[in-house]
């Protein structure tokens, strides 16, 4: 990463794959950014087979955090429940640390973020949401 703001990662903040209204009260969950005052809110629709037909996501956030979102929206559909922890498992393990192999696409324009933890939150908002609306939907589906 040689500048935070690389074109990849404005390219999705300024045309965000997933934004899109999502009322307080229909939302599968939500999360805070403590740190910089970025929140989300996220509702996953689901197929009749069970994998993510859509994540539609309300930001009130900064560029990394709407890139983080439309990224996440775009790579997670069409994953089951469990492909989705995994990835975000992953997701939370590689940002800011060991990095983002090629075969993550757009996301290794995030190897770098090292360089500004503040940031790193910013990054995770999304991914933390979704953690919760799958361990809801978990606890619901008795998963």
């Amino acid at each position: 990463m040689t500048g935070l703001y690389q074109a990849a990662l404005l390219a999705h903040a300024k045309k965000p794959h997933g934004a899109g209204s999502v009322p307080r009260g229909t939302e599968d969950a939500e999360a805070f950014n403590t740190a910089c005052g970025d929140e989300i809110r996220v509702k996953l629709e689901w197929t009749p087979e069970g994998t993510l037909a859509r994540l539609t996501h309300e930001l009130h956030g900064c560029v990394v955090s709407a890139a983080s979102a439309s990224m996440a929206a775009q790579r997670l559909e069409g994953k089951t429940p469990t492909e989705m922890a995994t990835m975000a498992a992953a997701f939370a393990a590689r940002i800011g640390r060991a990095g983002f192999e090629e075969e993550w696409g757009d996301f290794q324009a995030w190897n770098g973020l090292e360089q500004y933890p503040a940031r790193i939150h910013c990054a995770r908002l999304v991914w933390k949401a979704v953690e919760q609306a799958l361990a809801k939907k978990g606890k619901a589906s008795g998963i």
